[in-house]
């Protein structure tokens, strides 16, 4: 029934929850599963006041961008390392900057997806709509099938 599927990831309970939730279904169907972490901030190319001297000593040129994608490919391997010990075989990570809905919801038009899962921050359906939130965006922008973990 499902072939793909996609876990929007932020490092949160509800998003290691819907990357349980997706191992499991990514198992049953052998599905592929692919986790992505979009990033709202790609962060300066200058080297952090806290890190200079680090940089000076060690001749390593560490930017606040280079921190912020070493986060995101964190959060990335710590959902790929929870599917992977429950049941998913086939898991891909992408790490993307911008607005999460917009490329979440492109991702899921070029790539096939058949179910996105993604959690939710236990927000009311009316609190969802006037906020904004990215689970109630993609769920209206997109085709494929939805499921909201809490």
């Amino acid at each position: 029934m499902f072939t793909h599927l996609l876990v929007p990831v932020d490092g949160s309970g509800p998003a290691k929850r819907a990357a349980l939730a997706a191992a499991d279904l990514s198992q049953r169907f052998d599905a592929t599963l692919t986790l992505i972490h979009v990033l709202t901030h790609s962060g300066s190319l200058a080297v952090p006041k806290e890190l200079q001297a680090y940089s000076k000593l060690e001749h390593i040129r560490v930017t606040e961008q280079d921190l912020i994608e070493r986060a995101g490919y964190e959060i990335l391997r710590g959902a790929e390392t929870l599917a992977r010990e429950n049941g998913a075989k086939n898991c891909e990570i992408l790490l993307k900057t911008g607005d999460p809905v917009t490329h979440i919801t492109n991702y899921i038009k070029k790539n096939g997806v058949d179910l996105v899962v993604m959690g939710r921050r236990g927000l009311g359906d009316l609190a969802g709509v006037f906020l904004g939130s990215v689970s109630h965006k993609v769920a209206q922008a997109t085709d494929c099938g939805c499921l909201t973990v809490k």
